[in-house]
């Protein structure tokens, strides 16, 4: 399947992601009805997704027109979270010129590029001997040892290097969703790393994924890539995407790994709403 300009392939990319998104806010609240978080959708055209203080849309110019009423609606949405000051539009080169127009009526303005790679899975192949160290071990989690999975995601996201009981359910939530699995990284019996994928038909995506800052830069996210495109070729996925900064060591793994990128998204900014 061509990868440029296949307008098809990122429909699904982009509703992968609204799809997982909404399931992870409906299974969040269902466990903490106060959780900051809710989700808007303009049937067949989008939806907004807020979580905390951030509000954004995915899917928009790709199915169906947006007219002036559908901004109103969005933005009168985020209008009643007070902690969210501007709504956000990711764009991908897809997108309806006439959306792109409206927002700009907007005084909308560009915030920065997101990167989004896919692999195609049916010529990929792991690479031999990744595992050299017998004492390094990657494996899908379940039961008790999904606790064990979220801690060490969120250790690896923390900023401060702590981990709070709300953190690690808020990261376990993640696989409470359809089609979802977490994978754990270990050395020498201690777990260092964390992943995650979830599936939907035949396209995968890779997401949420970690490694605790002691152990950065010795190549365990690249186990946890091939890992996971493994598990997805097994489960009979012909692609698998991500997305990522431009320009980073995330985006470089992506590209040793057989990634080719298909397109940047514009994420594009309104002037504060409140």
């Amino acid at each position: 399947m061509t990868l440029v300009n296949n307008k098809s392939l990122a429909r699904k990319i982009e509703a992968i992601k609204s799809r997982g998104t909404k399931e992870y806010i409906i299974k969040h609240k269902e466990m903490n009805p106060a959780a900051n978080m809710d989700y808007l959708t303009l049937q067949g055209k989008g939806e907004v997704f807020c979580t905390g203080n951030v509000c954004f849309g995915i899917g928009f110019g790709l199915n169906g027109v947006l007219v002036e009423n559908d901004l109103n609606v969005i933005e009168d949405f985020i209008r009643k979270r007070k902690e969210v000051a501007h709504a956000e539009f990711e764009l991908t080169p897809f997108c309806d010129p006439l959306l792109l127009a409206q927002l700009q009526e907007r005084n909308y303005t560009f915030d920065h590029f997101l990167a989004v790679w896919v692999v195609e899975l049916e010529n990929w192949q792991p690479k031999e001997n990744r595992l050299k160290d017998e004492a390094v071990t990657v494996a899908e989690v379940s039961g008790e040892e999904t606790y064990e999975w979220a801690w060490t995601v969120a250790l690896g996201i923390s900023r401060d290097n702590t981990v709070t009981e709300e953190m690690m359910e808020s990261t376990r939530t993640f696989l409470e969703v359809s089609n979802t699995a977490g994978f754990l990284l270990k050395a020498n019996g201690e777990s260092i790393a964390g992943a995650t994928i979830a599936i939907d038909g035949k396209l995968g995506e890779l997401f949420l994924t970690s490694t605790v800052k002691a152990f950065r830069g010795r190549g365990f996210q690249n186990l946890l890539i091939e890992e996971r495109l493994r598990y997805a070729k097994e489960k009979g996925c012909s692609h698998v995407t991500v997305t990522t900064q431009p320009d980073t060591v995330s985006a470089r793994n992506m590209e040793r790994n057989g990634f080719k990128l298909m397109y940047n998204k514009a994420v594009v900014k309104s002037p504060r709403i409140h």
